[in-house]
């Protein structure tokens, strides 16, 4: 239609027929908007030709239909208007149709927008969002907020740390909407702002949805087969890492953590680049985070690894001398010894609050010498990763080696213990033991004060779990001066987003603050526990040297264990 017609119709005073949406706008579904031009707005801001094709399902007949003229114009006031809406709503009750299900084609739109131009870096962005919102429960929700949105999603690449399977922190400006909804969510679960952490409980619907419609997609993917092989590789790939984000920060509270991990494993075997180059080395990387994310998760709940050892495919296995892999290997061996043995678990001591969990299998010396050898070989991956020659020269790498230590040691320790009884004063439990456990603690307790990257689920219960030793240590009378003020700052970094009081690091802070509230005996000024002789066969599970550096800058270099 042209100018000359619309300018008739406004004569009439009907309202101006518009053009069908430009093949731009309608691809990244944005109203399209025509002034006086044969160009959109949005075409013109960019500078792109505008072209408008006709629906595959659109009449034949494209030509302008004459209106007649009659001999008394109509004019079109709110009046009317009004009068035709009452009319459909009255038609939409006889139907019984929902009128607060459906979508206004104005719902994607900026508010305020005016005639500013779009930032073309975010239309990614908006894409995912638009993408997103198809697939979940939530259609009308302040999540879906662009402003909230667009604060979200930068504060996640400011201030999220990275990820340590990960050289360097990635960035992706076309994310898919299972990535989207992970960063949301883990982006306002960790929130300063209470107007954006209430929202949290909305981003975990959605992410659990996202996460859902991979196995149970709600229609079948229209354009898979228009997309290339490398966008296909590329959305996987974000779909695992979309997986891992939320893992970290679900495990532990969230039992279906398993399953999501059995998703990101197929994923992984059925998209990994066939050739061996640096594109699969990131896939090497990003199959170590999944593998670290099933170990922590079956850590928790003493259930089997999903993933192998190693990995499946030779283009997905890292080399031995890598410092995950190892860890991993480690681990791996260590837990499948001990699952499937119904062993108290670190999480119990949260998910049944106020008793202790007691053993119900017995602990033999076979199950004692896997310990000890577990406990040897992570000694030794300490002295490997600090000798002078391979002694990281960034500080960042430097203090995650020394956390995965002391948290894993914390792990081994976990299994040995509460298999002993889970109590430092039982009468199964050495002067040694006490020893080797409470400085395992501190030192955990330690290097939560000095780094405050630490933010996923595992991380806090190991760290929390220290904690409630340290005080069963100061109510037994082997307090030391620091220990109050450590199990604050924990509980201060445990309460200090505003998260739902359902809400996981509320659940630990509970049970942290109830223990720190029973403590009726006093700190002793010294907290060292002297060592029996008749316990020196018994002396540290760890080697003694590692116990005496409570913090990365007291590590010796030296040579291997």
């Amino acid at each position: 239609m042209d100018q000359s017609s619309n300018g008739a119709a406004q004569s009439r005073g009907l309202p101006p027929r518009t053009r069908k949406a430009c093949v731009k706008c309608r691809g990244l579904k944005m109203k399209c908007i025509f002034d006086q031009s044969s160009s959109c707005r949005r075409c013109l801001r960019n500078n792109i030709p505008c072209i408008v094709k006709p629906r595959a399902n659109a009449s034949a007949n494209h030509e302008a239909i004459p209106i007649e003229v009659g001999t008394a114009p109509q004019s079109w006031t709110n009046e009317n208007l009004q009068s035709i809406l009452n009319r459909l709503n009255a038609i939409e009750n006889v139907l019984q149709l929902n009128s607060d299900g459906v979508e206004s084609p104005f719902d994607d739109q900026i508010v305020g927008h005016s005639e500013e131009p779009e930032d073309a870096a975010l239309i990614g962005l908006w894409n995912a969002v638009a993408e997103l919102k198809k697939i979940t429960r939530l259609k009308s929700s302040n999540v879906w907020s662009r402003a909230t949105i667009k604060q979200l999603w930068d504060d996640f690449h400011i201030n999220m740390p990275g990820l340590h399977f990960l050289p360097s922190k990635q960035t992706f400006s076309a994310p898919t909407p299972l990535l989207l909804s992970s960063m949301l969510y883990v982006s306002a679960v960790r929130h300063n702002s209470p107007d954006l952490a209430i929202l949290s409980s909305d981003y975990f619907v959605v992410m659990c949805d996202a996460i859902a419609n991979l196995s149970i997609p709600l229609a079948p993917e229209a354009d898979s087969q228009k997309r290339s092989s490398t966008e296909i590789e590329e959305a996987a790939f974000q779909n695992v890492l979309g997986i891992i984000l939320a893992g970290l920060t679900c495990e532990a509270s969230i039992k279906t953590v398993g399953i999501w991990i059995s998703i990101g494993y197929r994923l992984v075997l059925e998209s990994c680049p066939k050739e061996v180059n640096e594109r699969s080395r990131e896939w090497q990387r990003l199959f170590a985070g999944l593998q670290i994310l099933d170990l922590e998760h079956a850590s928790l709940h003493m259930s089997c690894p999903i993933i192998p050892v190693q990995a499946p495919l030779s283009r997905l296995r890292i080399s031995q001398e890598d410092d995950i892999y190892s860890l991993t290997q480690m681990m791996h061996t260590g837990l499948t010894h001990f699952t499937g043995r119904d062993l108290p678990t670190i999480w119990s001591c949260f998910s049944a609050p106020g008793e202790w969990p007691l053993l119900t299998t017995p602990f033999t010396a076979v199950d004692g010498a896997v310990i000890r050898d577990w406990a040897t070989q992570l000694d030794r991956w300490l002295a490997r990763f600090n000798t002078p020659s391979r002694r990281t020269t960034s500080e960042h790498e430097r203090m995650l080696i020394f956390r995965q230590y002391i948290l894993h040691r914390l792990l081994v320790l976990s299994i040995y213990h509460p298999a002993r009884g889970f109590n430092l004063f039982s009468s199964s439990t050495t002067s040694s033991e006490r020893y080797e456990l409470l400085v395992s603690a501190r030192a955990a307790l330690k290097m939560q004060r000095d780094d405050k990257s630490i933010w996923s689920n595992w991380d806090f219960v190991m760290v929390t779990w220290a904690a409630l030793l340290v005080l069963q240590g100061v109510e037994g009378g082997v307090g030391e001066p620091d220990d109050f003020p450590l199990v604050q700052d924990l509980l201060n970094t445990l309460r200090a987003p505003h998260q739902p009081e359902t809400y996981f690091r509320n659940q630990i802070a509970n049970q942290l603050e109830a223990s720190f509230q029973n403590i009726s005996s006093p700190i002793e000024q010294n907290g060292y526990v002297a060592i029996n002789d008749q316990d020196h066969l018994t002396w540290s599970i760890f080697d003694e040297m590692s116990l005496q550096f409570a913090d990365p800058g007291q590590w010796p270099l030296g040579t291997e264990m």
